[in-house]
């Protein structure tokens, strides 16, 4: 795990694949803490218009010339071996880091590093936690592995200590970061590429909510995730739907893409609260952003307006149009269950 030693004496950060909607968010984040900024890709997006307008150089094609100058070359796990521009950092004497690393490093930089895990819902649950400290008025930094049209993509740089960071169990890079708050939504069998069985990847959720130097957030009703917090001894803040747990939910009604519901604190009621994005699921998704929130001192107006003026991320069960009635979205969603979510969701909307 790399340290904040490695940015002494650094000045000049060139990152390869700088319109990834990963690295947008660190551009920002290193941007505002004054480093001399430059960036290569190979297509023409919106983000890296987004990234000229604060003033940085853009060089469109990967060539060993870009990196002329850099003390500090971040490259996407995208980049292949044999990319040229890769292949002349490496051997440019500067030091080279993968995303995944700088991403643990910055989480560091922040006394409330708040970081969403899951198998499913982690997009989204960040997303609706940082709309919610956009309304509570807090200057927050955010990472998020979608785009959230209120802050006008995938991230943004903050004054303030909260971060909230989408953190991804991928190959092991959320056990790179420095969660004050672990938080974990679910956990499924995925990347078995990488972790073989359920068994590896519980254990590496444990590791996750054992480095939470704060609290743990977790679904008390998942099992899977049970199993991953037993023994963590840290503050633990549970979810779900039992009343049982801390923070729990009763549906009371439903209506295309918006779900009204009641909200509940240790078996009391708090409050009716509204979400606009559809399923039984991302009410789950909504009480861990409430936790969240409000163990970083968030007020229950905050969290209102927050999710009240939360419509999605772009590319979750995203509406693009209604045409004769039919109404036509956009959904990421590629694991097994993630797809059988989108398919009932897309059932109870045009019920």
């Amino acid at each position: 795990m790399i340290t904040n030693e490695i940015l002494k004496n650094i000045k000049h950060v060139h990152f390869i694949g700088i319109g990834g909607s990963g690295m947008y968010p660190l551009v920002q984040i290193f941007h505002s803490k004054g480093y001399f900024i430059t960036g290569s890709d190979n297509n023409e997006t919106e983000t890296l218009e987004a990234v000229r307008k604060l003033g940085i150089e853009v060089f469109l094609g990967q060539r060993a010339e870009n990196i002329r100058g850099a003390d500090l070359i971040i490259y996407t796990a995208a980049i292949m071996a044999d990319n040229p521009e890769l292949i002349a950092a490496k051997a440019s004497g500067a030091i080279c880091c993968e995303r995944a690393e700088i991403l643990g490093l910055v989480t560091s930089w922040y006394t409330n590093a708040l970081c969403v895990s899951g198998t499913h819902g982690k997009t989204t649950t960040s997303s609706m936690l940082t709309q919610i400290f956009v309304q509570e008025g807090t200057d927050l930094s955010c990472v998020i592995g979608g785009k959230l049209p209120s802050i006008g993509g995938s991230g943004k740089a903050g004054s303030s200590q909260t971060i909230v960071c989408e953190s991804c169990e991928f190959e092991d890079h959320f056990l790179r970061l420095f969660p004050d708050v672990s938080i974990i939504l679910n956990v499924d069998a995925d990347h078995l590429e990488y972790f073989k069985n359920i068994e590896n990847i519980i254990k590496s959720f444990h590791k996750f909510a054992t480095m939470a130097s704060k609290a743990v957030i977790y679904n008390g009703d998942d099992a899977n995730t049970l199993k991953a917090v037993e023994g963590v001894d840290k503050k633990m803040i549970s979810f779900g739907w039992d009343k049982k747990n801390d923070y729990s939910a009763v549906i009371k009604s439903k209506k295309g893409l918006q779900t009204r519901f009641e909200l509940y604190y240790k078996g009391e009621f708090v409050r009716e609260l509204t979400i606009h994005v559809p399923g039984d699921h991302n009410v789950m998704n909504a009480l861990a952003a409430i936790a969240a929130a409000r163990y970083s001192g968030v007020s229950w107006e905050g969290i209102e307006k927050g999710l009240d003026t939360f419509f999605g991320a772009i590319r979750r069960f995203e509406k693009i149009a209604e045409v004769k009635g039919v109404t036509i979205v956009d959904d990421y969603a590629h694991h097994p269950k993630a797809v059988s979510y989108t398919h009932l969701r897309a059932h109870e909307t045009s019920a």
